[in-house]
């Protein structure tokens, strides 16, 4: 371990990414801002992984390497040895297959040091193919605003950003207060698909949340991804429906504002193309509305509330969807 006290930890986690590693890496220690360890984690993978990891050891950023002998099965048991091992002030948790512009670090940590009692700032994103080519898809819902720099209240921010998707939907987006994750519990490390959203909204819920409308990560888009091996089963939708509730409860809804939540969800069931057929996609909406005691008339008085705003829940106001 390298001797200093670093202001942000940075924690690579990786299995078997050697294609996409040297420009993750690189993208890293190429940073303006250079207050930063590097703990880097391999989940035993069966590519070249760790021979390329080991080319960077003798940089004095890297603190950490630990290459587990098993697979651990989790992304998210993955993030918290990392957050274990952390010293810093900041953590980033940088996705093995994304790479970053030389100024992320910079720009947000500049934004959280001027901002107390803030806990999450994040930039947006490209998206970027397996070859790093920019997609033309934009996910970043707001991009027409007229501000380069926005400040939200946590409890504001979730009610109007996370409530209806994950709008943090890159980890690599993000850079963190680890005070305010140690409030939040290990209860993602039991999530398989959408720990990352559960992990987002507690920590939103922890001080201020700082958006950066400069396009400072690029997010890789490639077949390889977990989440997409889950959509022919839905396996995400069973998860989410956890966090989902944990996040109508955390924000204390109204029973009206329940409803229209659980409607909006119902309504992505519904009009998924992903699923390997409709017996799949029957099997998760029953699975999902006998968890939530609830039947398809919530998918209505979500439409209706979309266009009369009466659980004031804003949301055409505060979301494009």
């Amino acid at each position: 371990m390298k001797d200093y006290n670093p202001i942000v930890s940075v924690i690579i986690p990786n299995y078997n990414h050697s294609r996409y590693l040297k420009r993750r890496i690189d993208s890293v220690l190429n940073q303006t801002y250079r207050d930063f360890e590097v703990i880097i984690l391999d989940d035993c993978s069966t590519d070249n992984s760790v021979e390329i990891i080991r080319e960077y050891l003798s940089s004095d950023k890297f603190s950490q390497m630990v290459v587990n002998e098993k697979n651990s099965g989790s992304t998210f048991l993955q993030w918290e040895k990392g957050l274990s091992l952390a010293r810093g002030k900041y953590i980033w948790i940088a996705e093995s297959d994304d790479y970053a512009d030389p100024a992320f670090l910079e720009t947000l940590i500049s934004l959280l040091e001027k901002t107390p009692g803030s806990s999450v700032a994040y930039s947006y994103s490209y998206l970027v193919d397996e070859n790093g080519h920019i997609l033309p898809e934009d996910w970043d819902r707001s991009h027409w605003t007229n501000y380069k720099v926005k400040i939200f209240e946590g409890k504001d921010f979730a009610k109007g950003w996370m409530l209806f998707n994950n709008t943090i939907y890159n980890t690599s987006m993000g850079v963190f207060r680890k005070d305010a994750f140690e409030k939040i519990g290990k209860r993602y490390t039991e999530y398989k698909y959408s720990g990352d959203w559960y992990f987002w909204n507690r920590l939103c819920l922890e001080g201020k949340v700082i958006r950066s409308c400069d396009k400072l990560n690029y997010y890789r888009q490639h077949t390889e991804k977990v989440t997409s091996k889950a959509d022919l089963e839905g396996l995400g939708f069973i998860e989410s429906k956890y966090t989902v509730d944990d996040l109508i409860k955390q924000l204390s809804l109204t029973s009206i504002q329940r409803t229209v939540v659980i409607g909006w969800f119902i309504k992505r069931i519904v009009s998924s193309t992903l699923f390997k057929n409709n017996e799949v996609k029957k099997n998760i909406l029953k699975d999902v509305m006998s968890y939530f005691k609830c039947g398809m008339s919530s998918l209505y008085i979500y439409k209706l509330d979309k266009r009369l705003n009466f659980s004031s829940l804003n949301i055409k106001k505060n979301r494009r969807l």
